[in-house]
């Protein structure tokens, strides 16, 4: 059996859309993000088992230049035959042509197959997140206090730079988990993500999909303050949904989400990270 890759074009979704139904049991978002994913730098990649389509893979510079790696996607009678792999060859070589500091993706803690490959290909286990969901529809909504858009970059690195250390140095997005450091701070700033009031700060937003999901990814301040307006905004904007996500060892944070409703995701997330 040959294995090659080359990119995704619109006219391969047909055949994409059954693979990803087949490799994983839900969360199937590809057809949603379709122009997401090849207007964003970085190359959605197909993988090729003697010319037939059998899996993808996408390859996302993020506002620090380094690279996310998502969307792998095998069909299952093409899977431990080399399909994954080649995929990742391709995610490598993208990251010296793109120059990118450092590559990073998620899966699941249990995901024993997905973290194996991660690692064979340079890539090792980092901090460990838990995620709580929150069903907005069924949540009464909050009196909320105002809170601003942080548009200045420096403000913003003011602000979320100090909690590095109670955030695992990362901010959960979308279940992307960007690095913290100066070009994130900013890029979320230009994003919208970023609130403050005199008494508290909520970074939240979507990545894509933002009918669906808002994803809180830090609290600080008056917590209770900056959740009831990330509740008030999720109804105002008709999204069913919030998740956040938060390092296990947080317990606090947890119980806090347990009080207002949220629910345990099914899985704890681990971060594989490499950096050149």
């Amino acid at each position: 059996m040959q294995i090659t890759t080359r990119p995704f074009q619109i006219e391969d979704l047909p055949v994409c859309l059954p693979i990803e139904a087949a490799a994983v049991p839900s969360n199937h978002y590809f057809k949603d993000v379709v122009d997401y994913f090849t207007t964003t730098k970085g190359e959605l990649t197909l993988g090729l088992a003697d010319g037939q389509i059998a899996g993808f893979g996408k390859l996302t510079i993020l506002f620090d230049g380094s690279a996310w790696l998502e969307l792998l996607r095998v069909d299952p009678q093409f899977q431990r035959k080399g399909v994954g792999a080649h995929i990742y060859k391709r995610y490598l070589d993208q990251l010296e042509e793109l120059d990118c500091p450092a590559a990073a993706m998620y899966t699941g803690v249990r995901n024993v197959a997905s973290a194996a490959l991660a690692e064979k290909n340079g890539l090792r286990r980092g901090q460990e997140f838990r995620g709580m969901s929150l069903d907005v529809t069924a949540s009464p909504a909050p009196a909320a206090a105002d809170m601003a858009l942080v548009s200045d970059k420096e403000r913003a690195c003011l602000l979320l730079d100090p909690l590095k250390e109670q955030c695992g140095g990362r901010l959960s997005i979308n279940h992307t988990f960007y690095q913290m450091n100066q070009r994130t701070y900013g890029g979320f700033a230009s994003s919208g993500w970023v609130f403050e009031s005199p008494d508290s700060l909520l970074v939240m937003g979507a990545r894509f999909q933002p009918a669906k999901a808002l994803y809180i990814a830090a609290l600080a301040g008056d917590k209770q303050q900056a959740l009831n307006y990330a509740v008030a905004q999720a109804k105002s904007r008709g999204v069913p949904k919030i998740t956040a996500h938060f390092p296990p060892v947080d317990s606090a944070a947890e119980a806090f989400y347990r009080q207002n409703g949220f629910t345990l995701d099914p899985s704890d997330d681990v971060v594989m990270e490499m950096t050149r």
